[in-house]
């Protein structure tokens, strides 16, 4: 199935049975499901009143196999699609923090700049207070080249982590990993206010099965990113009125950044390596065979 609606497969919906069953059976968008239905009630053969037979079934229906290997495909499909960005998820997860601190250094180089512009803001505030129009700001830029260029590879190492987090869900989804959303509402949550301070954080979660000892760093990682993005808020109305202030701030800042540095790439890894266990258990068991 090709990509399609942001769906990983086609869009959830009933299709005929893939597995040869006489019905159709239901795609949730990233795997078979075990939901069927037939396409009509068949008449009640002559010896339906006859007691049901008793002891557990001697063999399993064949579509039900069939939908098994089936499911196992897709996710290997899935798992697949994660390990191919595996090395570069690696270090996408780390960059945002590595370029926070960077972006730390060139404040401390031009913490001038934005004192400057902090002064402008007080004047602005007072001109309005007289209700007068206030002079022009004539002072340096506080944007400099470098911070911009810092601010594009954040933006691209995002980018590049938020794909790796979906194929991730998607992955985890396909392996019967429990996920209280779904790998698109995971990588949205991010971008809306006040649930992108915990629903991220739970997605990434979720594609470690229950139970996972893994889980706990995950929980260290996502601390040390909230608070690292709450006190750069108040690093960044600090820098434009007393640089001693903001730079009481940087060194925590700076301090969260190492340890996510140091703690994203491992979740990655630990993430894939769950997923490539699973997906061995069941092969096994399916038949179906890892490319």
């Amino acid at each position: 199935m090709s990509e399609h609606d942001g769906y990983p497969g086609a869009p959830p919906g009933w299709y005929p049975d893939p597995a040869g069953g006489p019905g159709q059976r239901w795609w949730d968008g990233y795997a078979w499901t075990d939901a069927t239905v037939l396409p009509h009630q068949p008449p009640p053969p002559p010896w339906a009143g006859a007691a049901p037979p008793t002891g557990p079934p001697t063999e399993t229906a064949p579509w039900a196999v069939a939908a098994q290997r089936l499911s196992n495909y897709n996710a290997n499909g899935l798992v697949e699609a994660e390990l191919r960005m595996r090395r570069m998820a690696r270090v996408a997860v780390a960059l945002p923090a590595a370029c926070n601190i960077v972006q730390l250094v060139i404040w401390r180089l031009t913490a001038n700049r934005y004192l400057a512009l902090g002064h402008q803001f007080r004047i602005d505030w007072e001109y309005a207070q007289m209700h007068k129009t206030p002079p022009a700001y004539t002072g340096p830029n506080a944007v400099t080249p470098g911070s911009l260029l810092v601010n594009a590879v954040y933006v691209v190492a995002v980018i590049v982590a938020l794909v790796w987090q979906h194929r991730a869900a998607s992955a985890g989804r396909a392996l019967g990993i429990p996920s209280g959303q779904s790998p698109a509402w995971g990588v949205g949550a991010w971008f809306v206010p006040v649930v992108n301070l915990w629903i991220p954080y739970h997605a990434v979660r979720d594609c470690l099965p229950p139970g996972d000892s893994h889980r706990p760093r995950v929980l260290q990682w996502w601390i040390a990113w909230v608070l690292a993005l709450g006190i750069g808020v108040a690093f960044g109305i600090t820098a434009l009125f007393s640089s001693g202030g903001a730079l009481a701030l940087a060194i925590p800042i700076a301090v969260l950044d190492l340890a996510i540095i140091a703690w994203a790439p491992g979740i990655v890894n630990t993430i894939a390596s769950a997923h490539q266990s699973a997906l061995a258990r069941e092969t096994p068991a399916t038949g179906v065979l890892q490319g």
